[in-house]
């Protein structure tokens, strides 16, 4: 599948009769071979890294910087759009743990030691009824008085479907039901007003990123 920005550099290149090196080089690229890397990542909708080129492109395609913009927000949109897709393709109920914190004390060692999959995911045994999930989660709290990163443990959260998840405090009663599916360890990238996840893009064109836990 080809992204937006990718047709949009293709399309140019072709228009100015570009080649990949030139382009790169317009970009600001001394470093050739970097700059073609940087070139193959955004094709694949790896924009993270690729912020340097980004930047240069409006120049180097003799564009307006809010094409450019146009294309990158609407890959953008493409690719969470797909991930959420993939999210609910494999979606299975699960649970969370709660600390007193909303974000981890660490973030850097949190992602890299395996984020909340490992820290704070509660798996569930799927051939037991809905009804038993609460109790499932409440006995793993139970053996996990502090959660790492978070602290002392304060409840946990059922995600029974994509649509409905309910909090529950140390005991086991329910506080709160909430209309979609929790997802820990979120963050978010602001681009316009608008939020994307980091994994998408963590800074495009100098944009602000804010972590939501």
């Amino acid at each position: 599948m080809s992204w937006p920005i990718e047709n949009l550099v293709t399309q140019r290149c072709r228009e100015l009769g570009l080649s990949r090196t030139e382009l790169v080089v317009r970009c600001g690229y001394k470093n050739t071979s970097k700059g073609l890397r940087r070139l193959d990542q955004v094709n694949t909708g790896d924009l993270e890294k690729a912020v340097f080129l980004l930047r240069g492109l409006p120049k180097a395609l003799q564009l307006s910087p809010e094409i450019v913009q146009g294309a990158v927000d609407e890959t953008i949109r493409q690719i969470a759009a797909e991930a959420d897709a993939r999210y609910r393709a494999s979606f299975e109920p699960h649970g969370y743990l709660l600390g007193t914190s909303d974000r981890p004390s660490q973030i850097f060692i949190f992602g890299l030691t395996g984020g909340p999959e490992r820290w704070l995911k509660i798996h569930f045994d799927l051939s037991q009824p809905p009804l038993s999930y609460a109790g499932q989660a409440l006995s793993v709290v139970r053996r996990t008085p502090v959660v790492q990163f978070f602290g002392p443990t304060t409840g946990f959260i059922v995600n029974y479907t994509l649509d409905h998840a309910v909090r529950f405090d140390l005991e086991g009663r329910p506080v709160e039901t909430l209309s979609r599916a929790h997802r820990p360890g979120e963050v978010t990238l602001y681009l316009g007003g608008r939020p994307f996840t980091l994994r998408v893009l963590r800074s495009v064109m100098g944009t602000t990123v804010k972590h939501k836990f």
